[in-house]
């Protein structure tokens, strides 16, 4: 018989699934520059989290690094994104946190330029792709995460101007959608 932590893991992974799946149906997956994605779900003592984006919204370009300096943002980013401590501040800090998935953008050898203001939903391929940054954490908490948390990707990433977020609490669920003025999710 699988132990409780296994179990409420096994929860969140097919609630966060389900969650995606919502999300893409309702076509918020879908590619628009200023605009990331957040998926919450929080089950007794953990919260998984999937945090979704272009990657001009987190570079200022969507092609392959060009100077040595877009290199090392590219790496820089990447080191951050994966670390987790960035997204909720403080909230989560008693947490234990591990990243379960992480995909960075791979780059052809062509730029990409196009229109910023259009919504995409080509693949990541060929010359006219879009590149995504998508990354899963998992906290592990001493008690129920807090229902309140500051999200505070607005101060890290210019580029992002709102994010779309679905989320499942217990036994509720909910959508929201925050801004760098309004950057608090309430989970109830």
């Amino acid at each position: 018989m699988p132990n409780t932590r296994t179990r409420s893991c096994a929860i969140l992974l097919a609630a966060l699934a389900m969650t995606s799946e919502i999300v893409q149906a309702q076509g918020l997956a879908s590619h628009v520059h200023g605009n990331a994605e957040l998926n919450a779900v929080s089950i007794g003592q953990q919260m998984q989290m999937e945090f979704i984006s272009p990657a001009i919204n987190l570079l200022g370009f969507e092609r392959a690094p060009i100077t040595a300096e877009e290199a090392a943002l590219l790496n820089d980013v990447s080191t951050q994104l994966e670390d987790g401590d960035w997204l909720t501040g403080d909230a989560l800090s008693d947490c234990r946190q591990t990243t379960q998935a992480f995909a960075v953008p791979m780059y052809d050898e062509q730029p990409h330029d196009h229109d910023e203001e259009h919504d995409h939903t080509s693949p990541d391929t060929g010359p006219e792709a879009h590149h995504n940054f998508r990354v899963q954490y998992l906290y592990d908490c001493p008690a129920a995460p807090p229902r309140r948390l500051r999200i505070t990707a607005f101060e890290h990433y210019r580029g992002i101007e709102s994010i779309t977020v679905q989320w499942i609490a217990g036994q509720q669920q909910g959508f929201a959608q925050l801004s760098a003025s309004k950057p608090e999710l309430t989970l109830e």
